[in-house]
């Protein structure tokens, strides 16, 4: 649809034809973007901030003679406290979900939002890079949405006490699953907010070229990325949770649960993550006794996965592992199912892990196993604020989103101890985070020590199984949460 028909059919009250015309006019001429023009004032009149379309040209017009000041506009700050305040569980396309997500985020056309209205002097600015639109959707918004709550809960506890009860005021920036908007996004948000630390991308492919520009700038990044390409040659990357190589170990051991002798058909999406966790994979499995008898790559982006399928059923293998995000695994299980192949399937982690996942596939998620950097069960902690992101967004806190709320903490406690917004400082302190209680340690084994290389030395994973509509910990024994159920 045009742009100037969703603005009036979006738009609420008394608005026409020239009107919009009109209001889009006055943006171009100085220099604003009819998309940006569109996207705040749809914003604020959804949000109930505006009532009418007149009120929204009034604001408009308030607002254009400086076009940075926009990036401050709070469309939904106050929504989020009001205790009727609900998202459903359904995921949003890009201008949904910047109008419903209980603030405003960002666009590539807007720029980088302030979740605040304006960066007061007790702030401390934290940038959060995800992807909100494209390939990574499902997975972004969640991640905002933890990031939220997250600082929320911080900032509700008292914010960073040694700096006088400085709030933290998180920066979102879309990167659009795009590896070149990742880059100047990160740039921009370095650049413009100057902030004392930043997590995100999760996204392997993404979070190797945010955690370079963040290197460049010197900015410390926290990211829930597995690849472990991720800390090579970096000293201001610091990764919480498990890399591939401890993933593909744990699908490899679980493997055993299912099977004394594992044949098992890999196949994998040709990207970062595929290729590490798939190589991890082949190069552990004579150790584990596992036979790998096929191990496919294929171009991420599958428009059918039949023929991967007729392949895997080929190949004589009684267990597959699928490396794979989730509109490709989604493909992959529906095609196993047409097929009525009877093989036992480990997802790992990706798009296997998150609620989608199940609202796509229904009951042929039950009984799959799959392996995850974080859980809601874990812990007590890890539970408590499961229980407060279902009740706000209707949805159990997925692996990507859950670990987000830890780094959260774990910058908190870093500026704490810090007492200083520099990012140097801040960095440092990261370096020297011993945890194992609080929010910070809601981490696999409950403890955060980063090593030289920016390595949490306490990380790993955990297994994982779909259970009645819910992941459940299974794995490693010590720290199940549910009985393994057998097919």
């Amino acid at each position: 649809m045009p742009l100037l028909q969703r603005w009036q059919s979006a738009s609420a009250g008394p608005r026409s034809h020239g009107e919009s015309i009109a209001i889009f006019d006055r943006a171009a001429l100085i220099g604003v973007s009819k998309i940006t023009v569109y996207n705040i004032v749809y914003n604020a009149i959804s949000s109930g901030k505006l009532q009418s379309f007149e009120s929204a040209k009034t604001a408009a017009r308030q607002q254009m003679p400086v076009p940075d000041q926009w990036r401050g506009l709070d469309f939904g700050e106050d929504q989020m406290k009001k205790p009727n305040s609900k998202l459903g569980a359904t995921r949003l396309g890009r201008r949904d979900f910047l109008v419903k997500s209980s603030g405003a985020l960002a666009a590539s056309a807007v720029g980088a939002f302030n979740i605040r209205t304006a960066a007061a002097a007790d702030t401390v600015n934290i940038g959060g890079l995800y992807p909100v639109t494209g390939n990574f959707a499902q997975i972004g918004q969640g991640c905002v949405n933890a990031a939220k709550l997250a600082v929320q809960m911080v900032n509700d506890a008292g914010g960073i006490k040694s700096l006088g009860g400085a709030k933290l005021n998180l920066v979102v920036s879309d990167v659009q699953s795009d590896p070149t908007v990742t880059r100047t996004e990160t740039d921009r948000l370095i650049s413009s907010y100057k902030p004392a630390a930043i997590h995100g991308a999760f996204a392997s492919a993404l979070t190797l070229i945010a955690s370079e520009v963040a290197e460049r700038a010197k900015v410390p990044l926290l990211t829930g990325s597995s690849s472990d390409q991720l800390n090579k040659d970096r000293h201001f990357t610091f990764t919480p949770f498990s890399r591939a190589s401890q993933f593909a170990l744990a699908q490899l051991q679980m493997s055993k649960l299912v099977s004394d002798q594992p044949k098992v058909a890999v196949i994998f999406e040709n990207t970062a993550f595929g290729t590490s966790t798939s190589n991890g994979l082949r190069e552990q499995a004579p150790a584990q006794g596992v036979e790998i008898v096929m191990f496919e790559p294929y171009s991420a982006g599958l428009s059918d996965a039949s023929p991967l399928i007729n392949k895997v059923k080929a190949s004589g293998a009684n267990m597959l592992f699928p490396v794979s995000y989730l509109n490709d695994l989604i493909l992959i299980i529906r095609a196993i199912k047409q097929v009525d192949l009877k093989i036992a399937i480990n997802g790992g982690s990706g798009g296997f892990v998150i609620p989608d996942f199940y609202r796509n596939v229904g009951n042929a998620a039950e009984g799959l196993l799959g392996v995850a950097h974080w859980n809601h069960d874990i812990s007590d902690n890890a539970q408590k604020v499961n229980a407060a992101y279902q009740k706000q967004f209707g949805e159990f806190l997925f692996e990507y989103a859950g670990g987000l709320v830890a780094q959260t903490f774990m910058i908190a406690d870093a500026l704490e101890r810090a007492a200083s917004t520099d990012p140097q400082k801040v960095r440092d302190a990261i370096a020297a985070l011993d945890v194992s209680d609080g929010y910070a340690a809601v981490c696999p084994g409950g403890k955060v020590k980063f090593g030289p290389d920016g390595k949490n030395i306490y990380a790993h994973p955990v297994g994982v199984q779909w259970q009645h509509g819910d992941l459940a910990t299974v794995f490693p024994k010590e720290e199940a949460r549910a009985q393994l159920v057998k097919a």
